[in-house]
């Protein structure tokens, strides 16, 4: 059983999840989900979103939790092993557990929840969701009287990521792409700089700033992934020893969740190009940086049309730009 470290002030005598939420403390949820890379990612959006969490990888480890901590919520898949979804909120029932449900799963049996008073789930969230539609449906459902039964959410963007240390992981419900309509020629570019260097990001963001683009930041691998999945950037900057997922860990789930989204290794790591053949990045640099190169790379990547972009990267000859002279 995993926990997520982000605001703690668990009450271990705490009884079942009849009881209400107290006043004043932040929402303890327990979210179970046997897709490691869902499971992490949520967790993560309510952690950062203040709420107590705990993280479980199937029904029956959730219906342990439940025995033996009090929780405000839980959000739930429901194919997971051991227990389903369904059949782990039917044991809640069951026991005479009050507790609000949110099912986050592409394979819930839709009629059956409608269908079905004695369920009582709070709202269901189809997969593919915005990490944004979430946390309001979390919300909503913790700010509603207990008596509140099924609201649907739809779906307007694909969210994708993993949690994932060169194991891979299945595609389970998830469409593999995320949606990445393209942008008026008239709104200006956005580029996300991933890097952990405070000054190296404040530096590249401003050079980039003066060129026109849009500049988002992120100071780690987890923020860089959700940045770029739910906000869609036009090309990413990734350094490779970044905390809480390294730049190679960030880059395979950029790479499945968004595959056409340019990306540009930069790092100090020495003896990494090799590797960014193999993977098939845009492009690599070693630090210390080349602005204007870098920049005119940046220019190049972001001005390529899709039809060019996937017909480049599909090119079996296709090897990773190493910018490493004025020439690049």
């Amino acid at each position: 059983m995993k926990t997520i470290n982000k605001p703690i002030g668990v009450n271990p005598c705490a009884k079942n999840s009849s009881e209400p939420p107290v006043p004043g403390r932040p929402g303890r949820i327990l979210v179970a989900d046997d897709d490691e890379a869902v499971r992490c990612l949520i967790s993560i959006a309510l952690a950062d979103a203040g709420f107590n969490v705990n993280a479980v990888s199937d029904g029956q480890e959730a219906w342990e939790a439940l025995l033996h901590k009090h929780y405000d919520l839980l959000v739930t898949d429901n194919e997971m092993p051991r227990l389903p979804g369904i059949k782990l909120i039917e044991r809640i029932r069951e026991q005479g557990m009050s507790l609000p449900v949110i099912i986050a799963s592409g394979t819930f049996p839709v009629e059956r929840v409608r269908n079905d008073p004695q369920l009582q789930i709070a709202a269901t969230l189809p997969k593919p969701f915005r990490i944004s539609e979430l946390l309001d449906t979390v919300k909503n459902v913790l700010a509603s009287p207990r008596g509140d039964t099924t609201k649907h959410n739809a779906s307007a963007r694909e969210w994708r990521c993993a949690f994932q240390h060169d194991v891979a992981f299945p595609d389970a419900s998830l469409p593999r792409f995320a949606e990445q309509p393209k942008a008026p020629n008239a709104l200006p570019k956005r580029v996300l700089i991933a890097e952990d260097d405070s000054v190296v990001r404040g530096s590249l963001a401003a050079v980039l700033e003066s060129e026109g683009y849009v500049v988002d930041e992120a100071r780690n691998g987890v923020e860089a992934v959700t940045h770029a999945i739910e906000h869609l950037p036009d090309l990413v900057l990734l350094d490779l020893n970044m905390p809480h997922w390294d730049g190679w860990t960030a880059f395979s789930q950029l790479d499945r969740a968004t595959p056409l989204l340019p990306i540009v290794v930069i790092t100090a790591r020495p003896n990494q190009y090799e590797k960014a053949v193999r993977l098939g990045v845009d492009a690599f640099m070693e630090k210390p940086l080349n602005i204007p190169v870098l920049v005119r790379a940046i220019k190049r990547l972001i001005g390529e049309d899709e039809k060019r972009h996937v017909r480049r990267i599909t090119n079996p000859a296709f090897v990773t730009r190493l910018l490493d002279s004025v020439n690049s």
